[in-house]
């Protein structure tokens, strides 16, 4: 097993970094030297190991988005019983508190760079085609278990998908929490029937 290099220790801890200032200054706001700054260190040894911002930032997008597919793997994994891991996927999906796991600001500041930057583009798509993939393979599983009528777990994951998403744009720019929590529950219950039901 080979060892990891000082690089790839130090890259860690200065996208978590970059993570914190993005956070506060917003993509325009943020600079090497803002993120030097923020760590305590010369903007040099930044540069040693990014050699520009644009590069920084396409580390800290495959950086956030690995944080986001470990979140959801981790949480499907936390029971064997197809049904406690139905019941569980739903319940964390569909939770108020889903979107506090990282700040949203970050996430749609790189999102929205997918616009305009074809290689951050790439990285979303990744992502989305794994979490994608990922959420198709349980439903395929519940359906083998029999407590899951659906035809295409593909086409279901699709679904919920843009069902989490749409939540989740909501709870970015809407402030009424019981509201939010009432739509939420809604989508739940909804998806439990689609699935339930086919």
């Amino acid at each position: 097993m080979g060892r990891k290099s000082k690089s790839d220790e130090r890259k860690p801890e200065i996208l978590q970094n970059l993570y914190e200032v993005l956070s506060k200054e917003g993509l325009e706001g943020t600079t090497l030297s803002k993120v030097a700054d923020h760590m305590g260190v010369n903007s040099g040894l930044l540069v040693h190991y990014f050699k520009t911002k644009e590069e920084m930032i396409l580390a800290m997008v495959d950086f956030m988005l690995d944080k986001y597919a470990n979140i959801y793997i981790a949480k499907l994994n936390e029971y064997s019983d197809p049904q406690d891991r139905l019941n569980n996927v739903l319940n964390t999906f569909f939770e108020p508190d889903w979107t506090k796991r990282g700040d949203a600001s970050v996430f749609w500041s790189c999102f929205s760079l997918s616009f305009r930057n074809e290689r951050v583009k790439e990285r979303f798509e990744k992502m989305y085609d794994g979490f994608r993939n990922v959420l198709a393979d349980e439903i395929a599983m519940y359906i083998d278990a029999g407590i899951v009528h659906v035809k295409d777990p593909v086409k279901t994951a699709d679904i919920i998908i843009t069902l989490i998403e749409g939540l989740n744009f909501n709870r970015s720019v809407r402030e009424e929490d019981k509201v939010l929590a009432e739509t939420a529950l809604f989508f739940k219950q909804s998806v439990s029937l689609l699935l339930a039901n086919g």
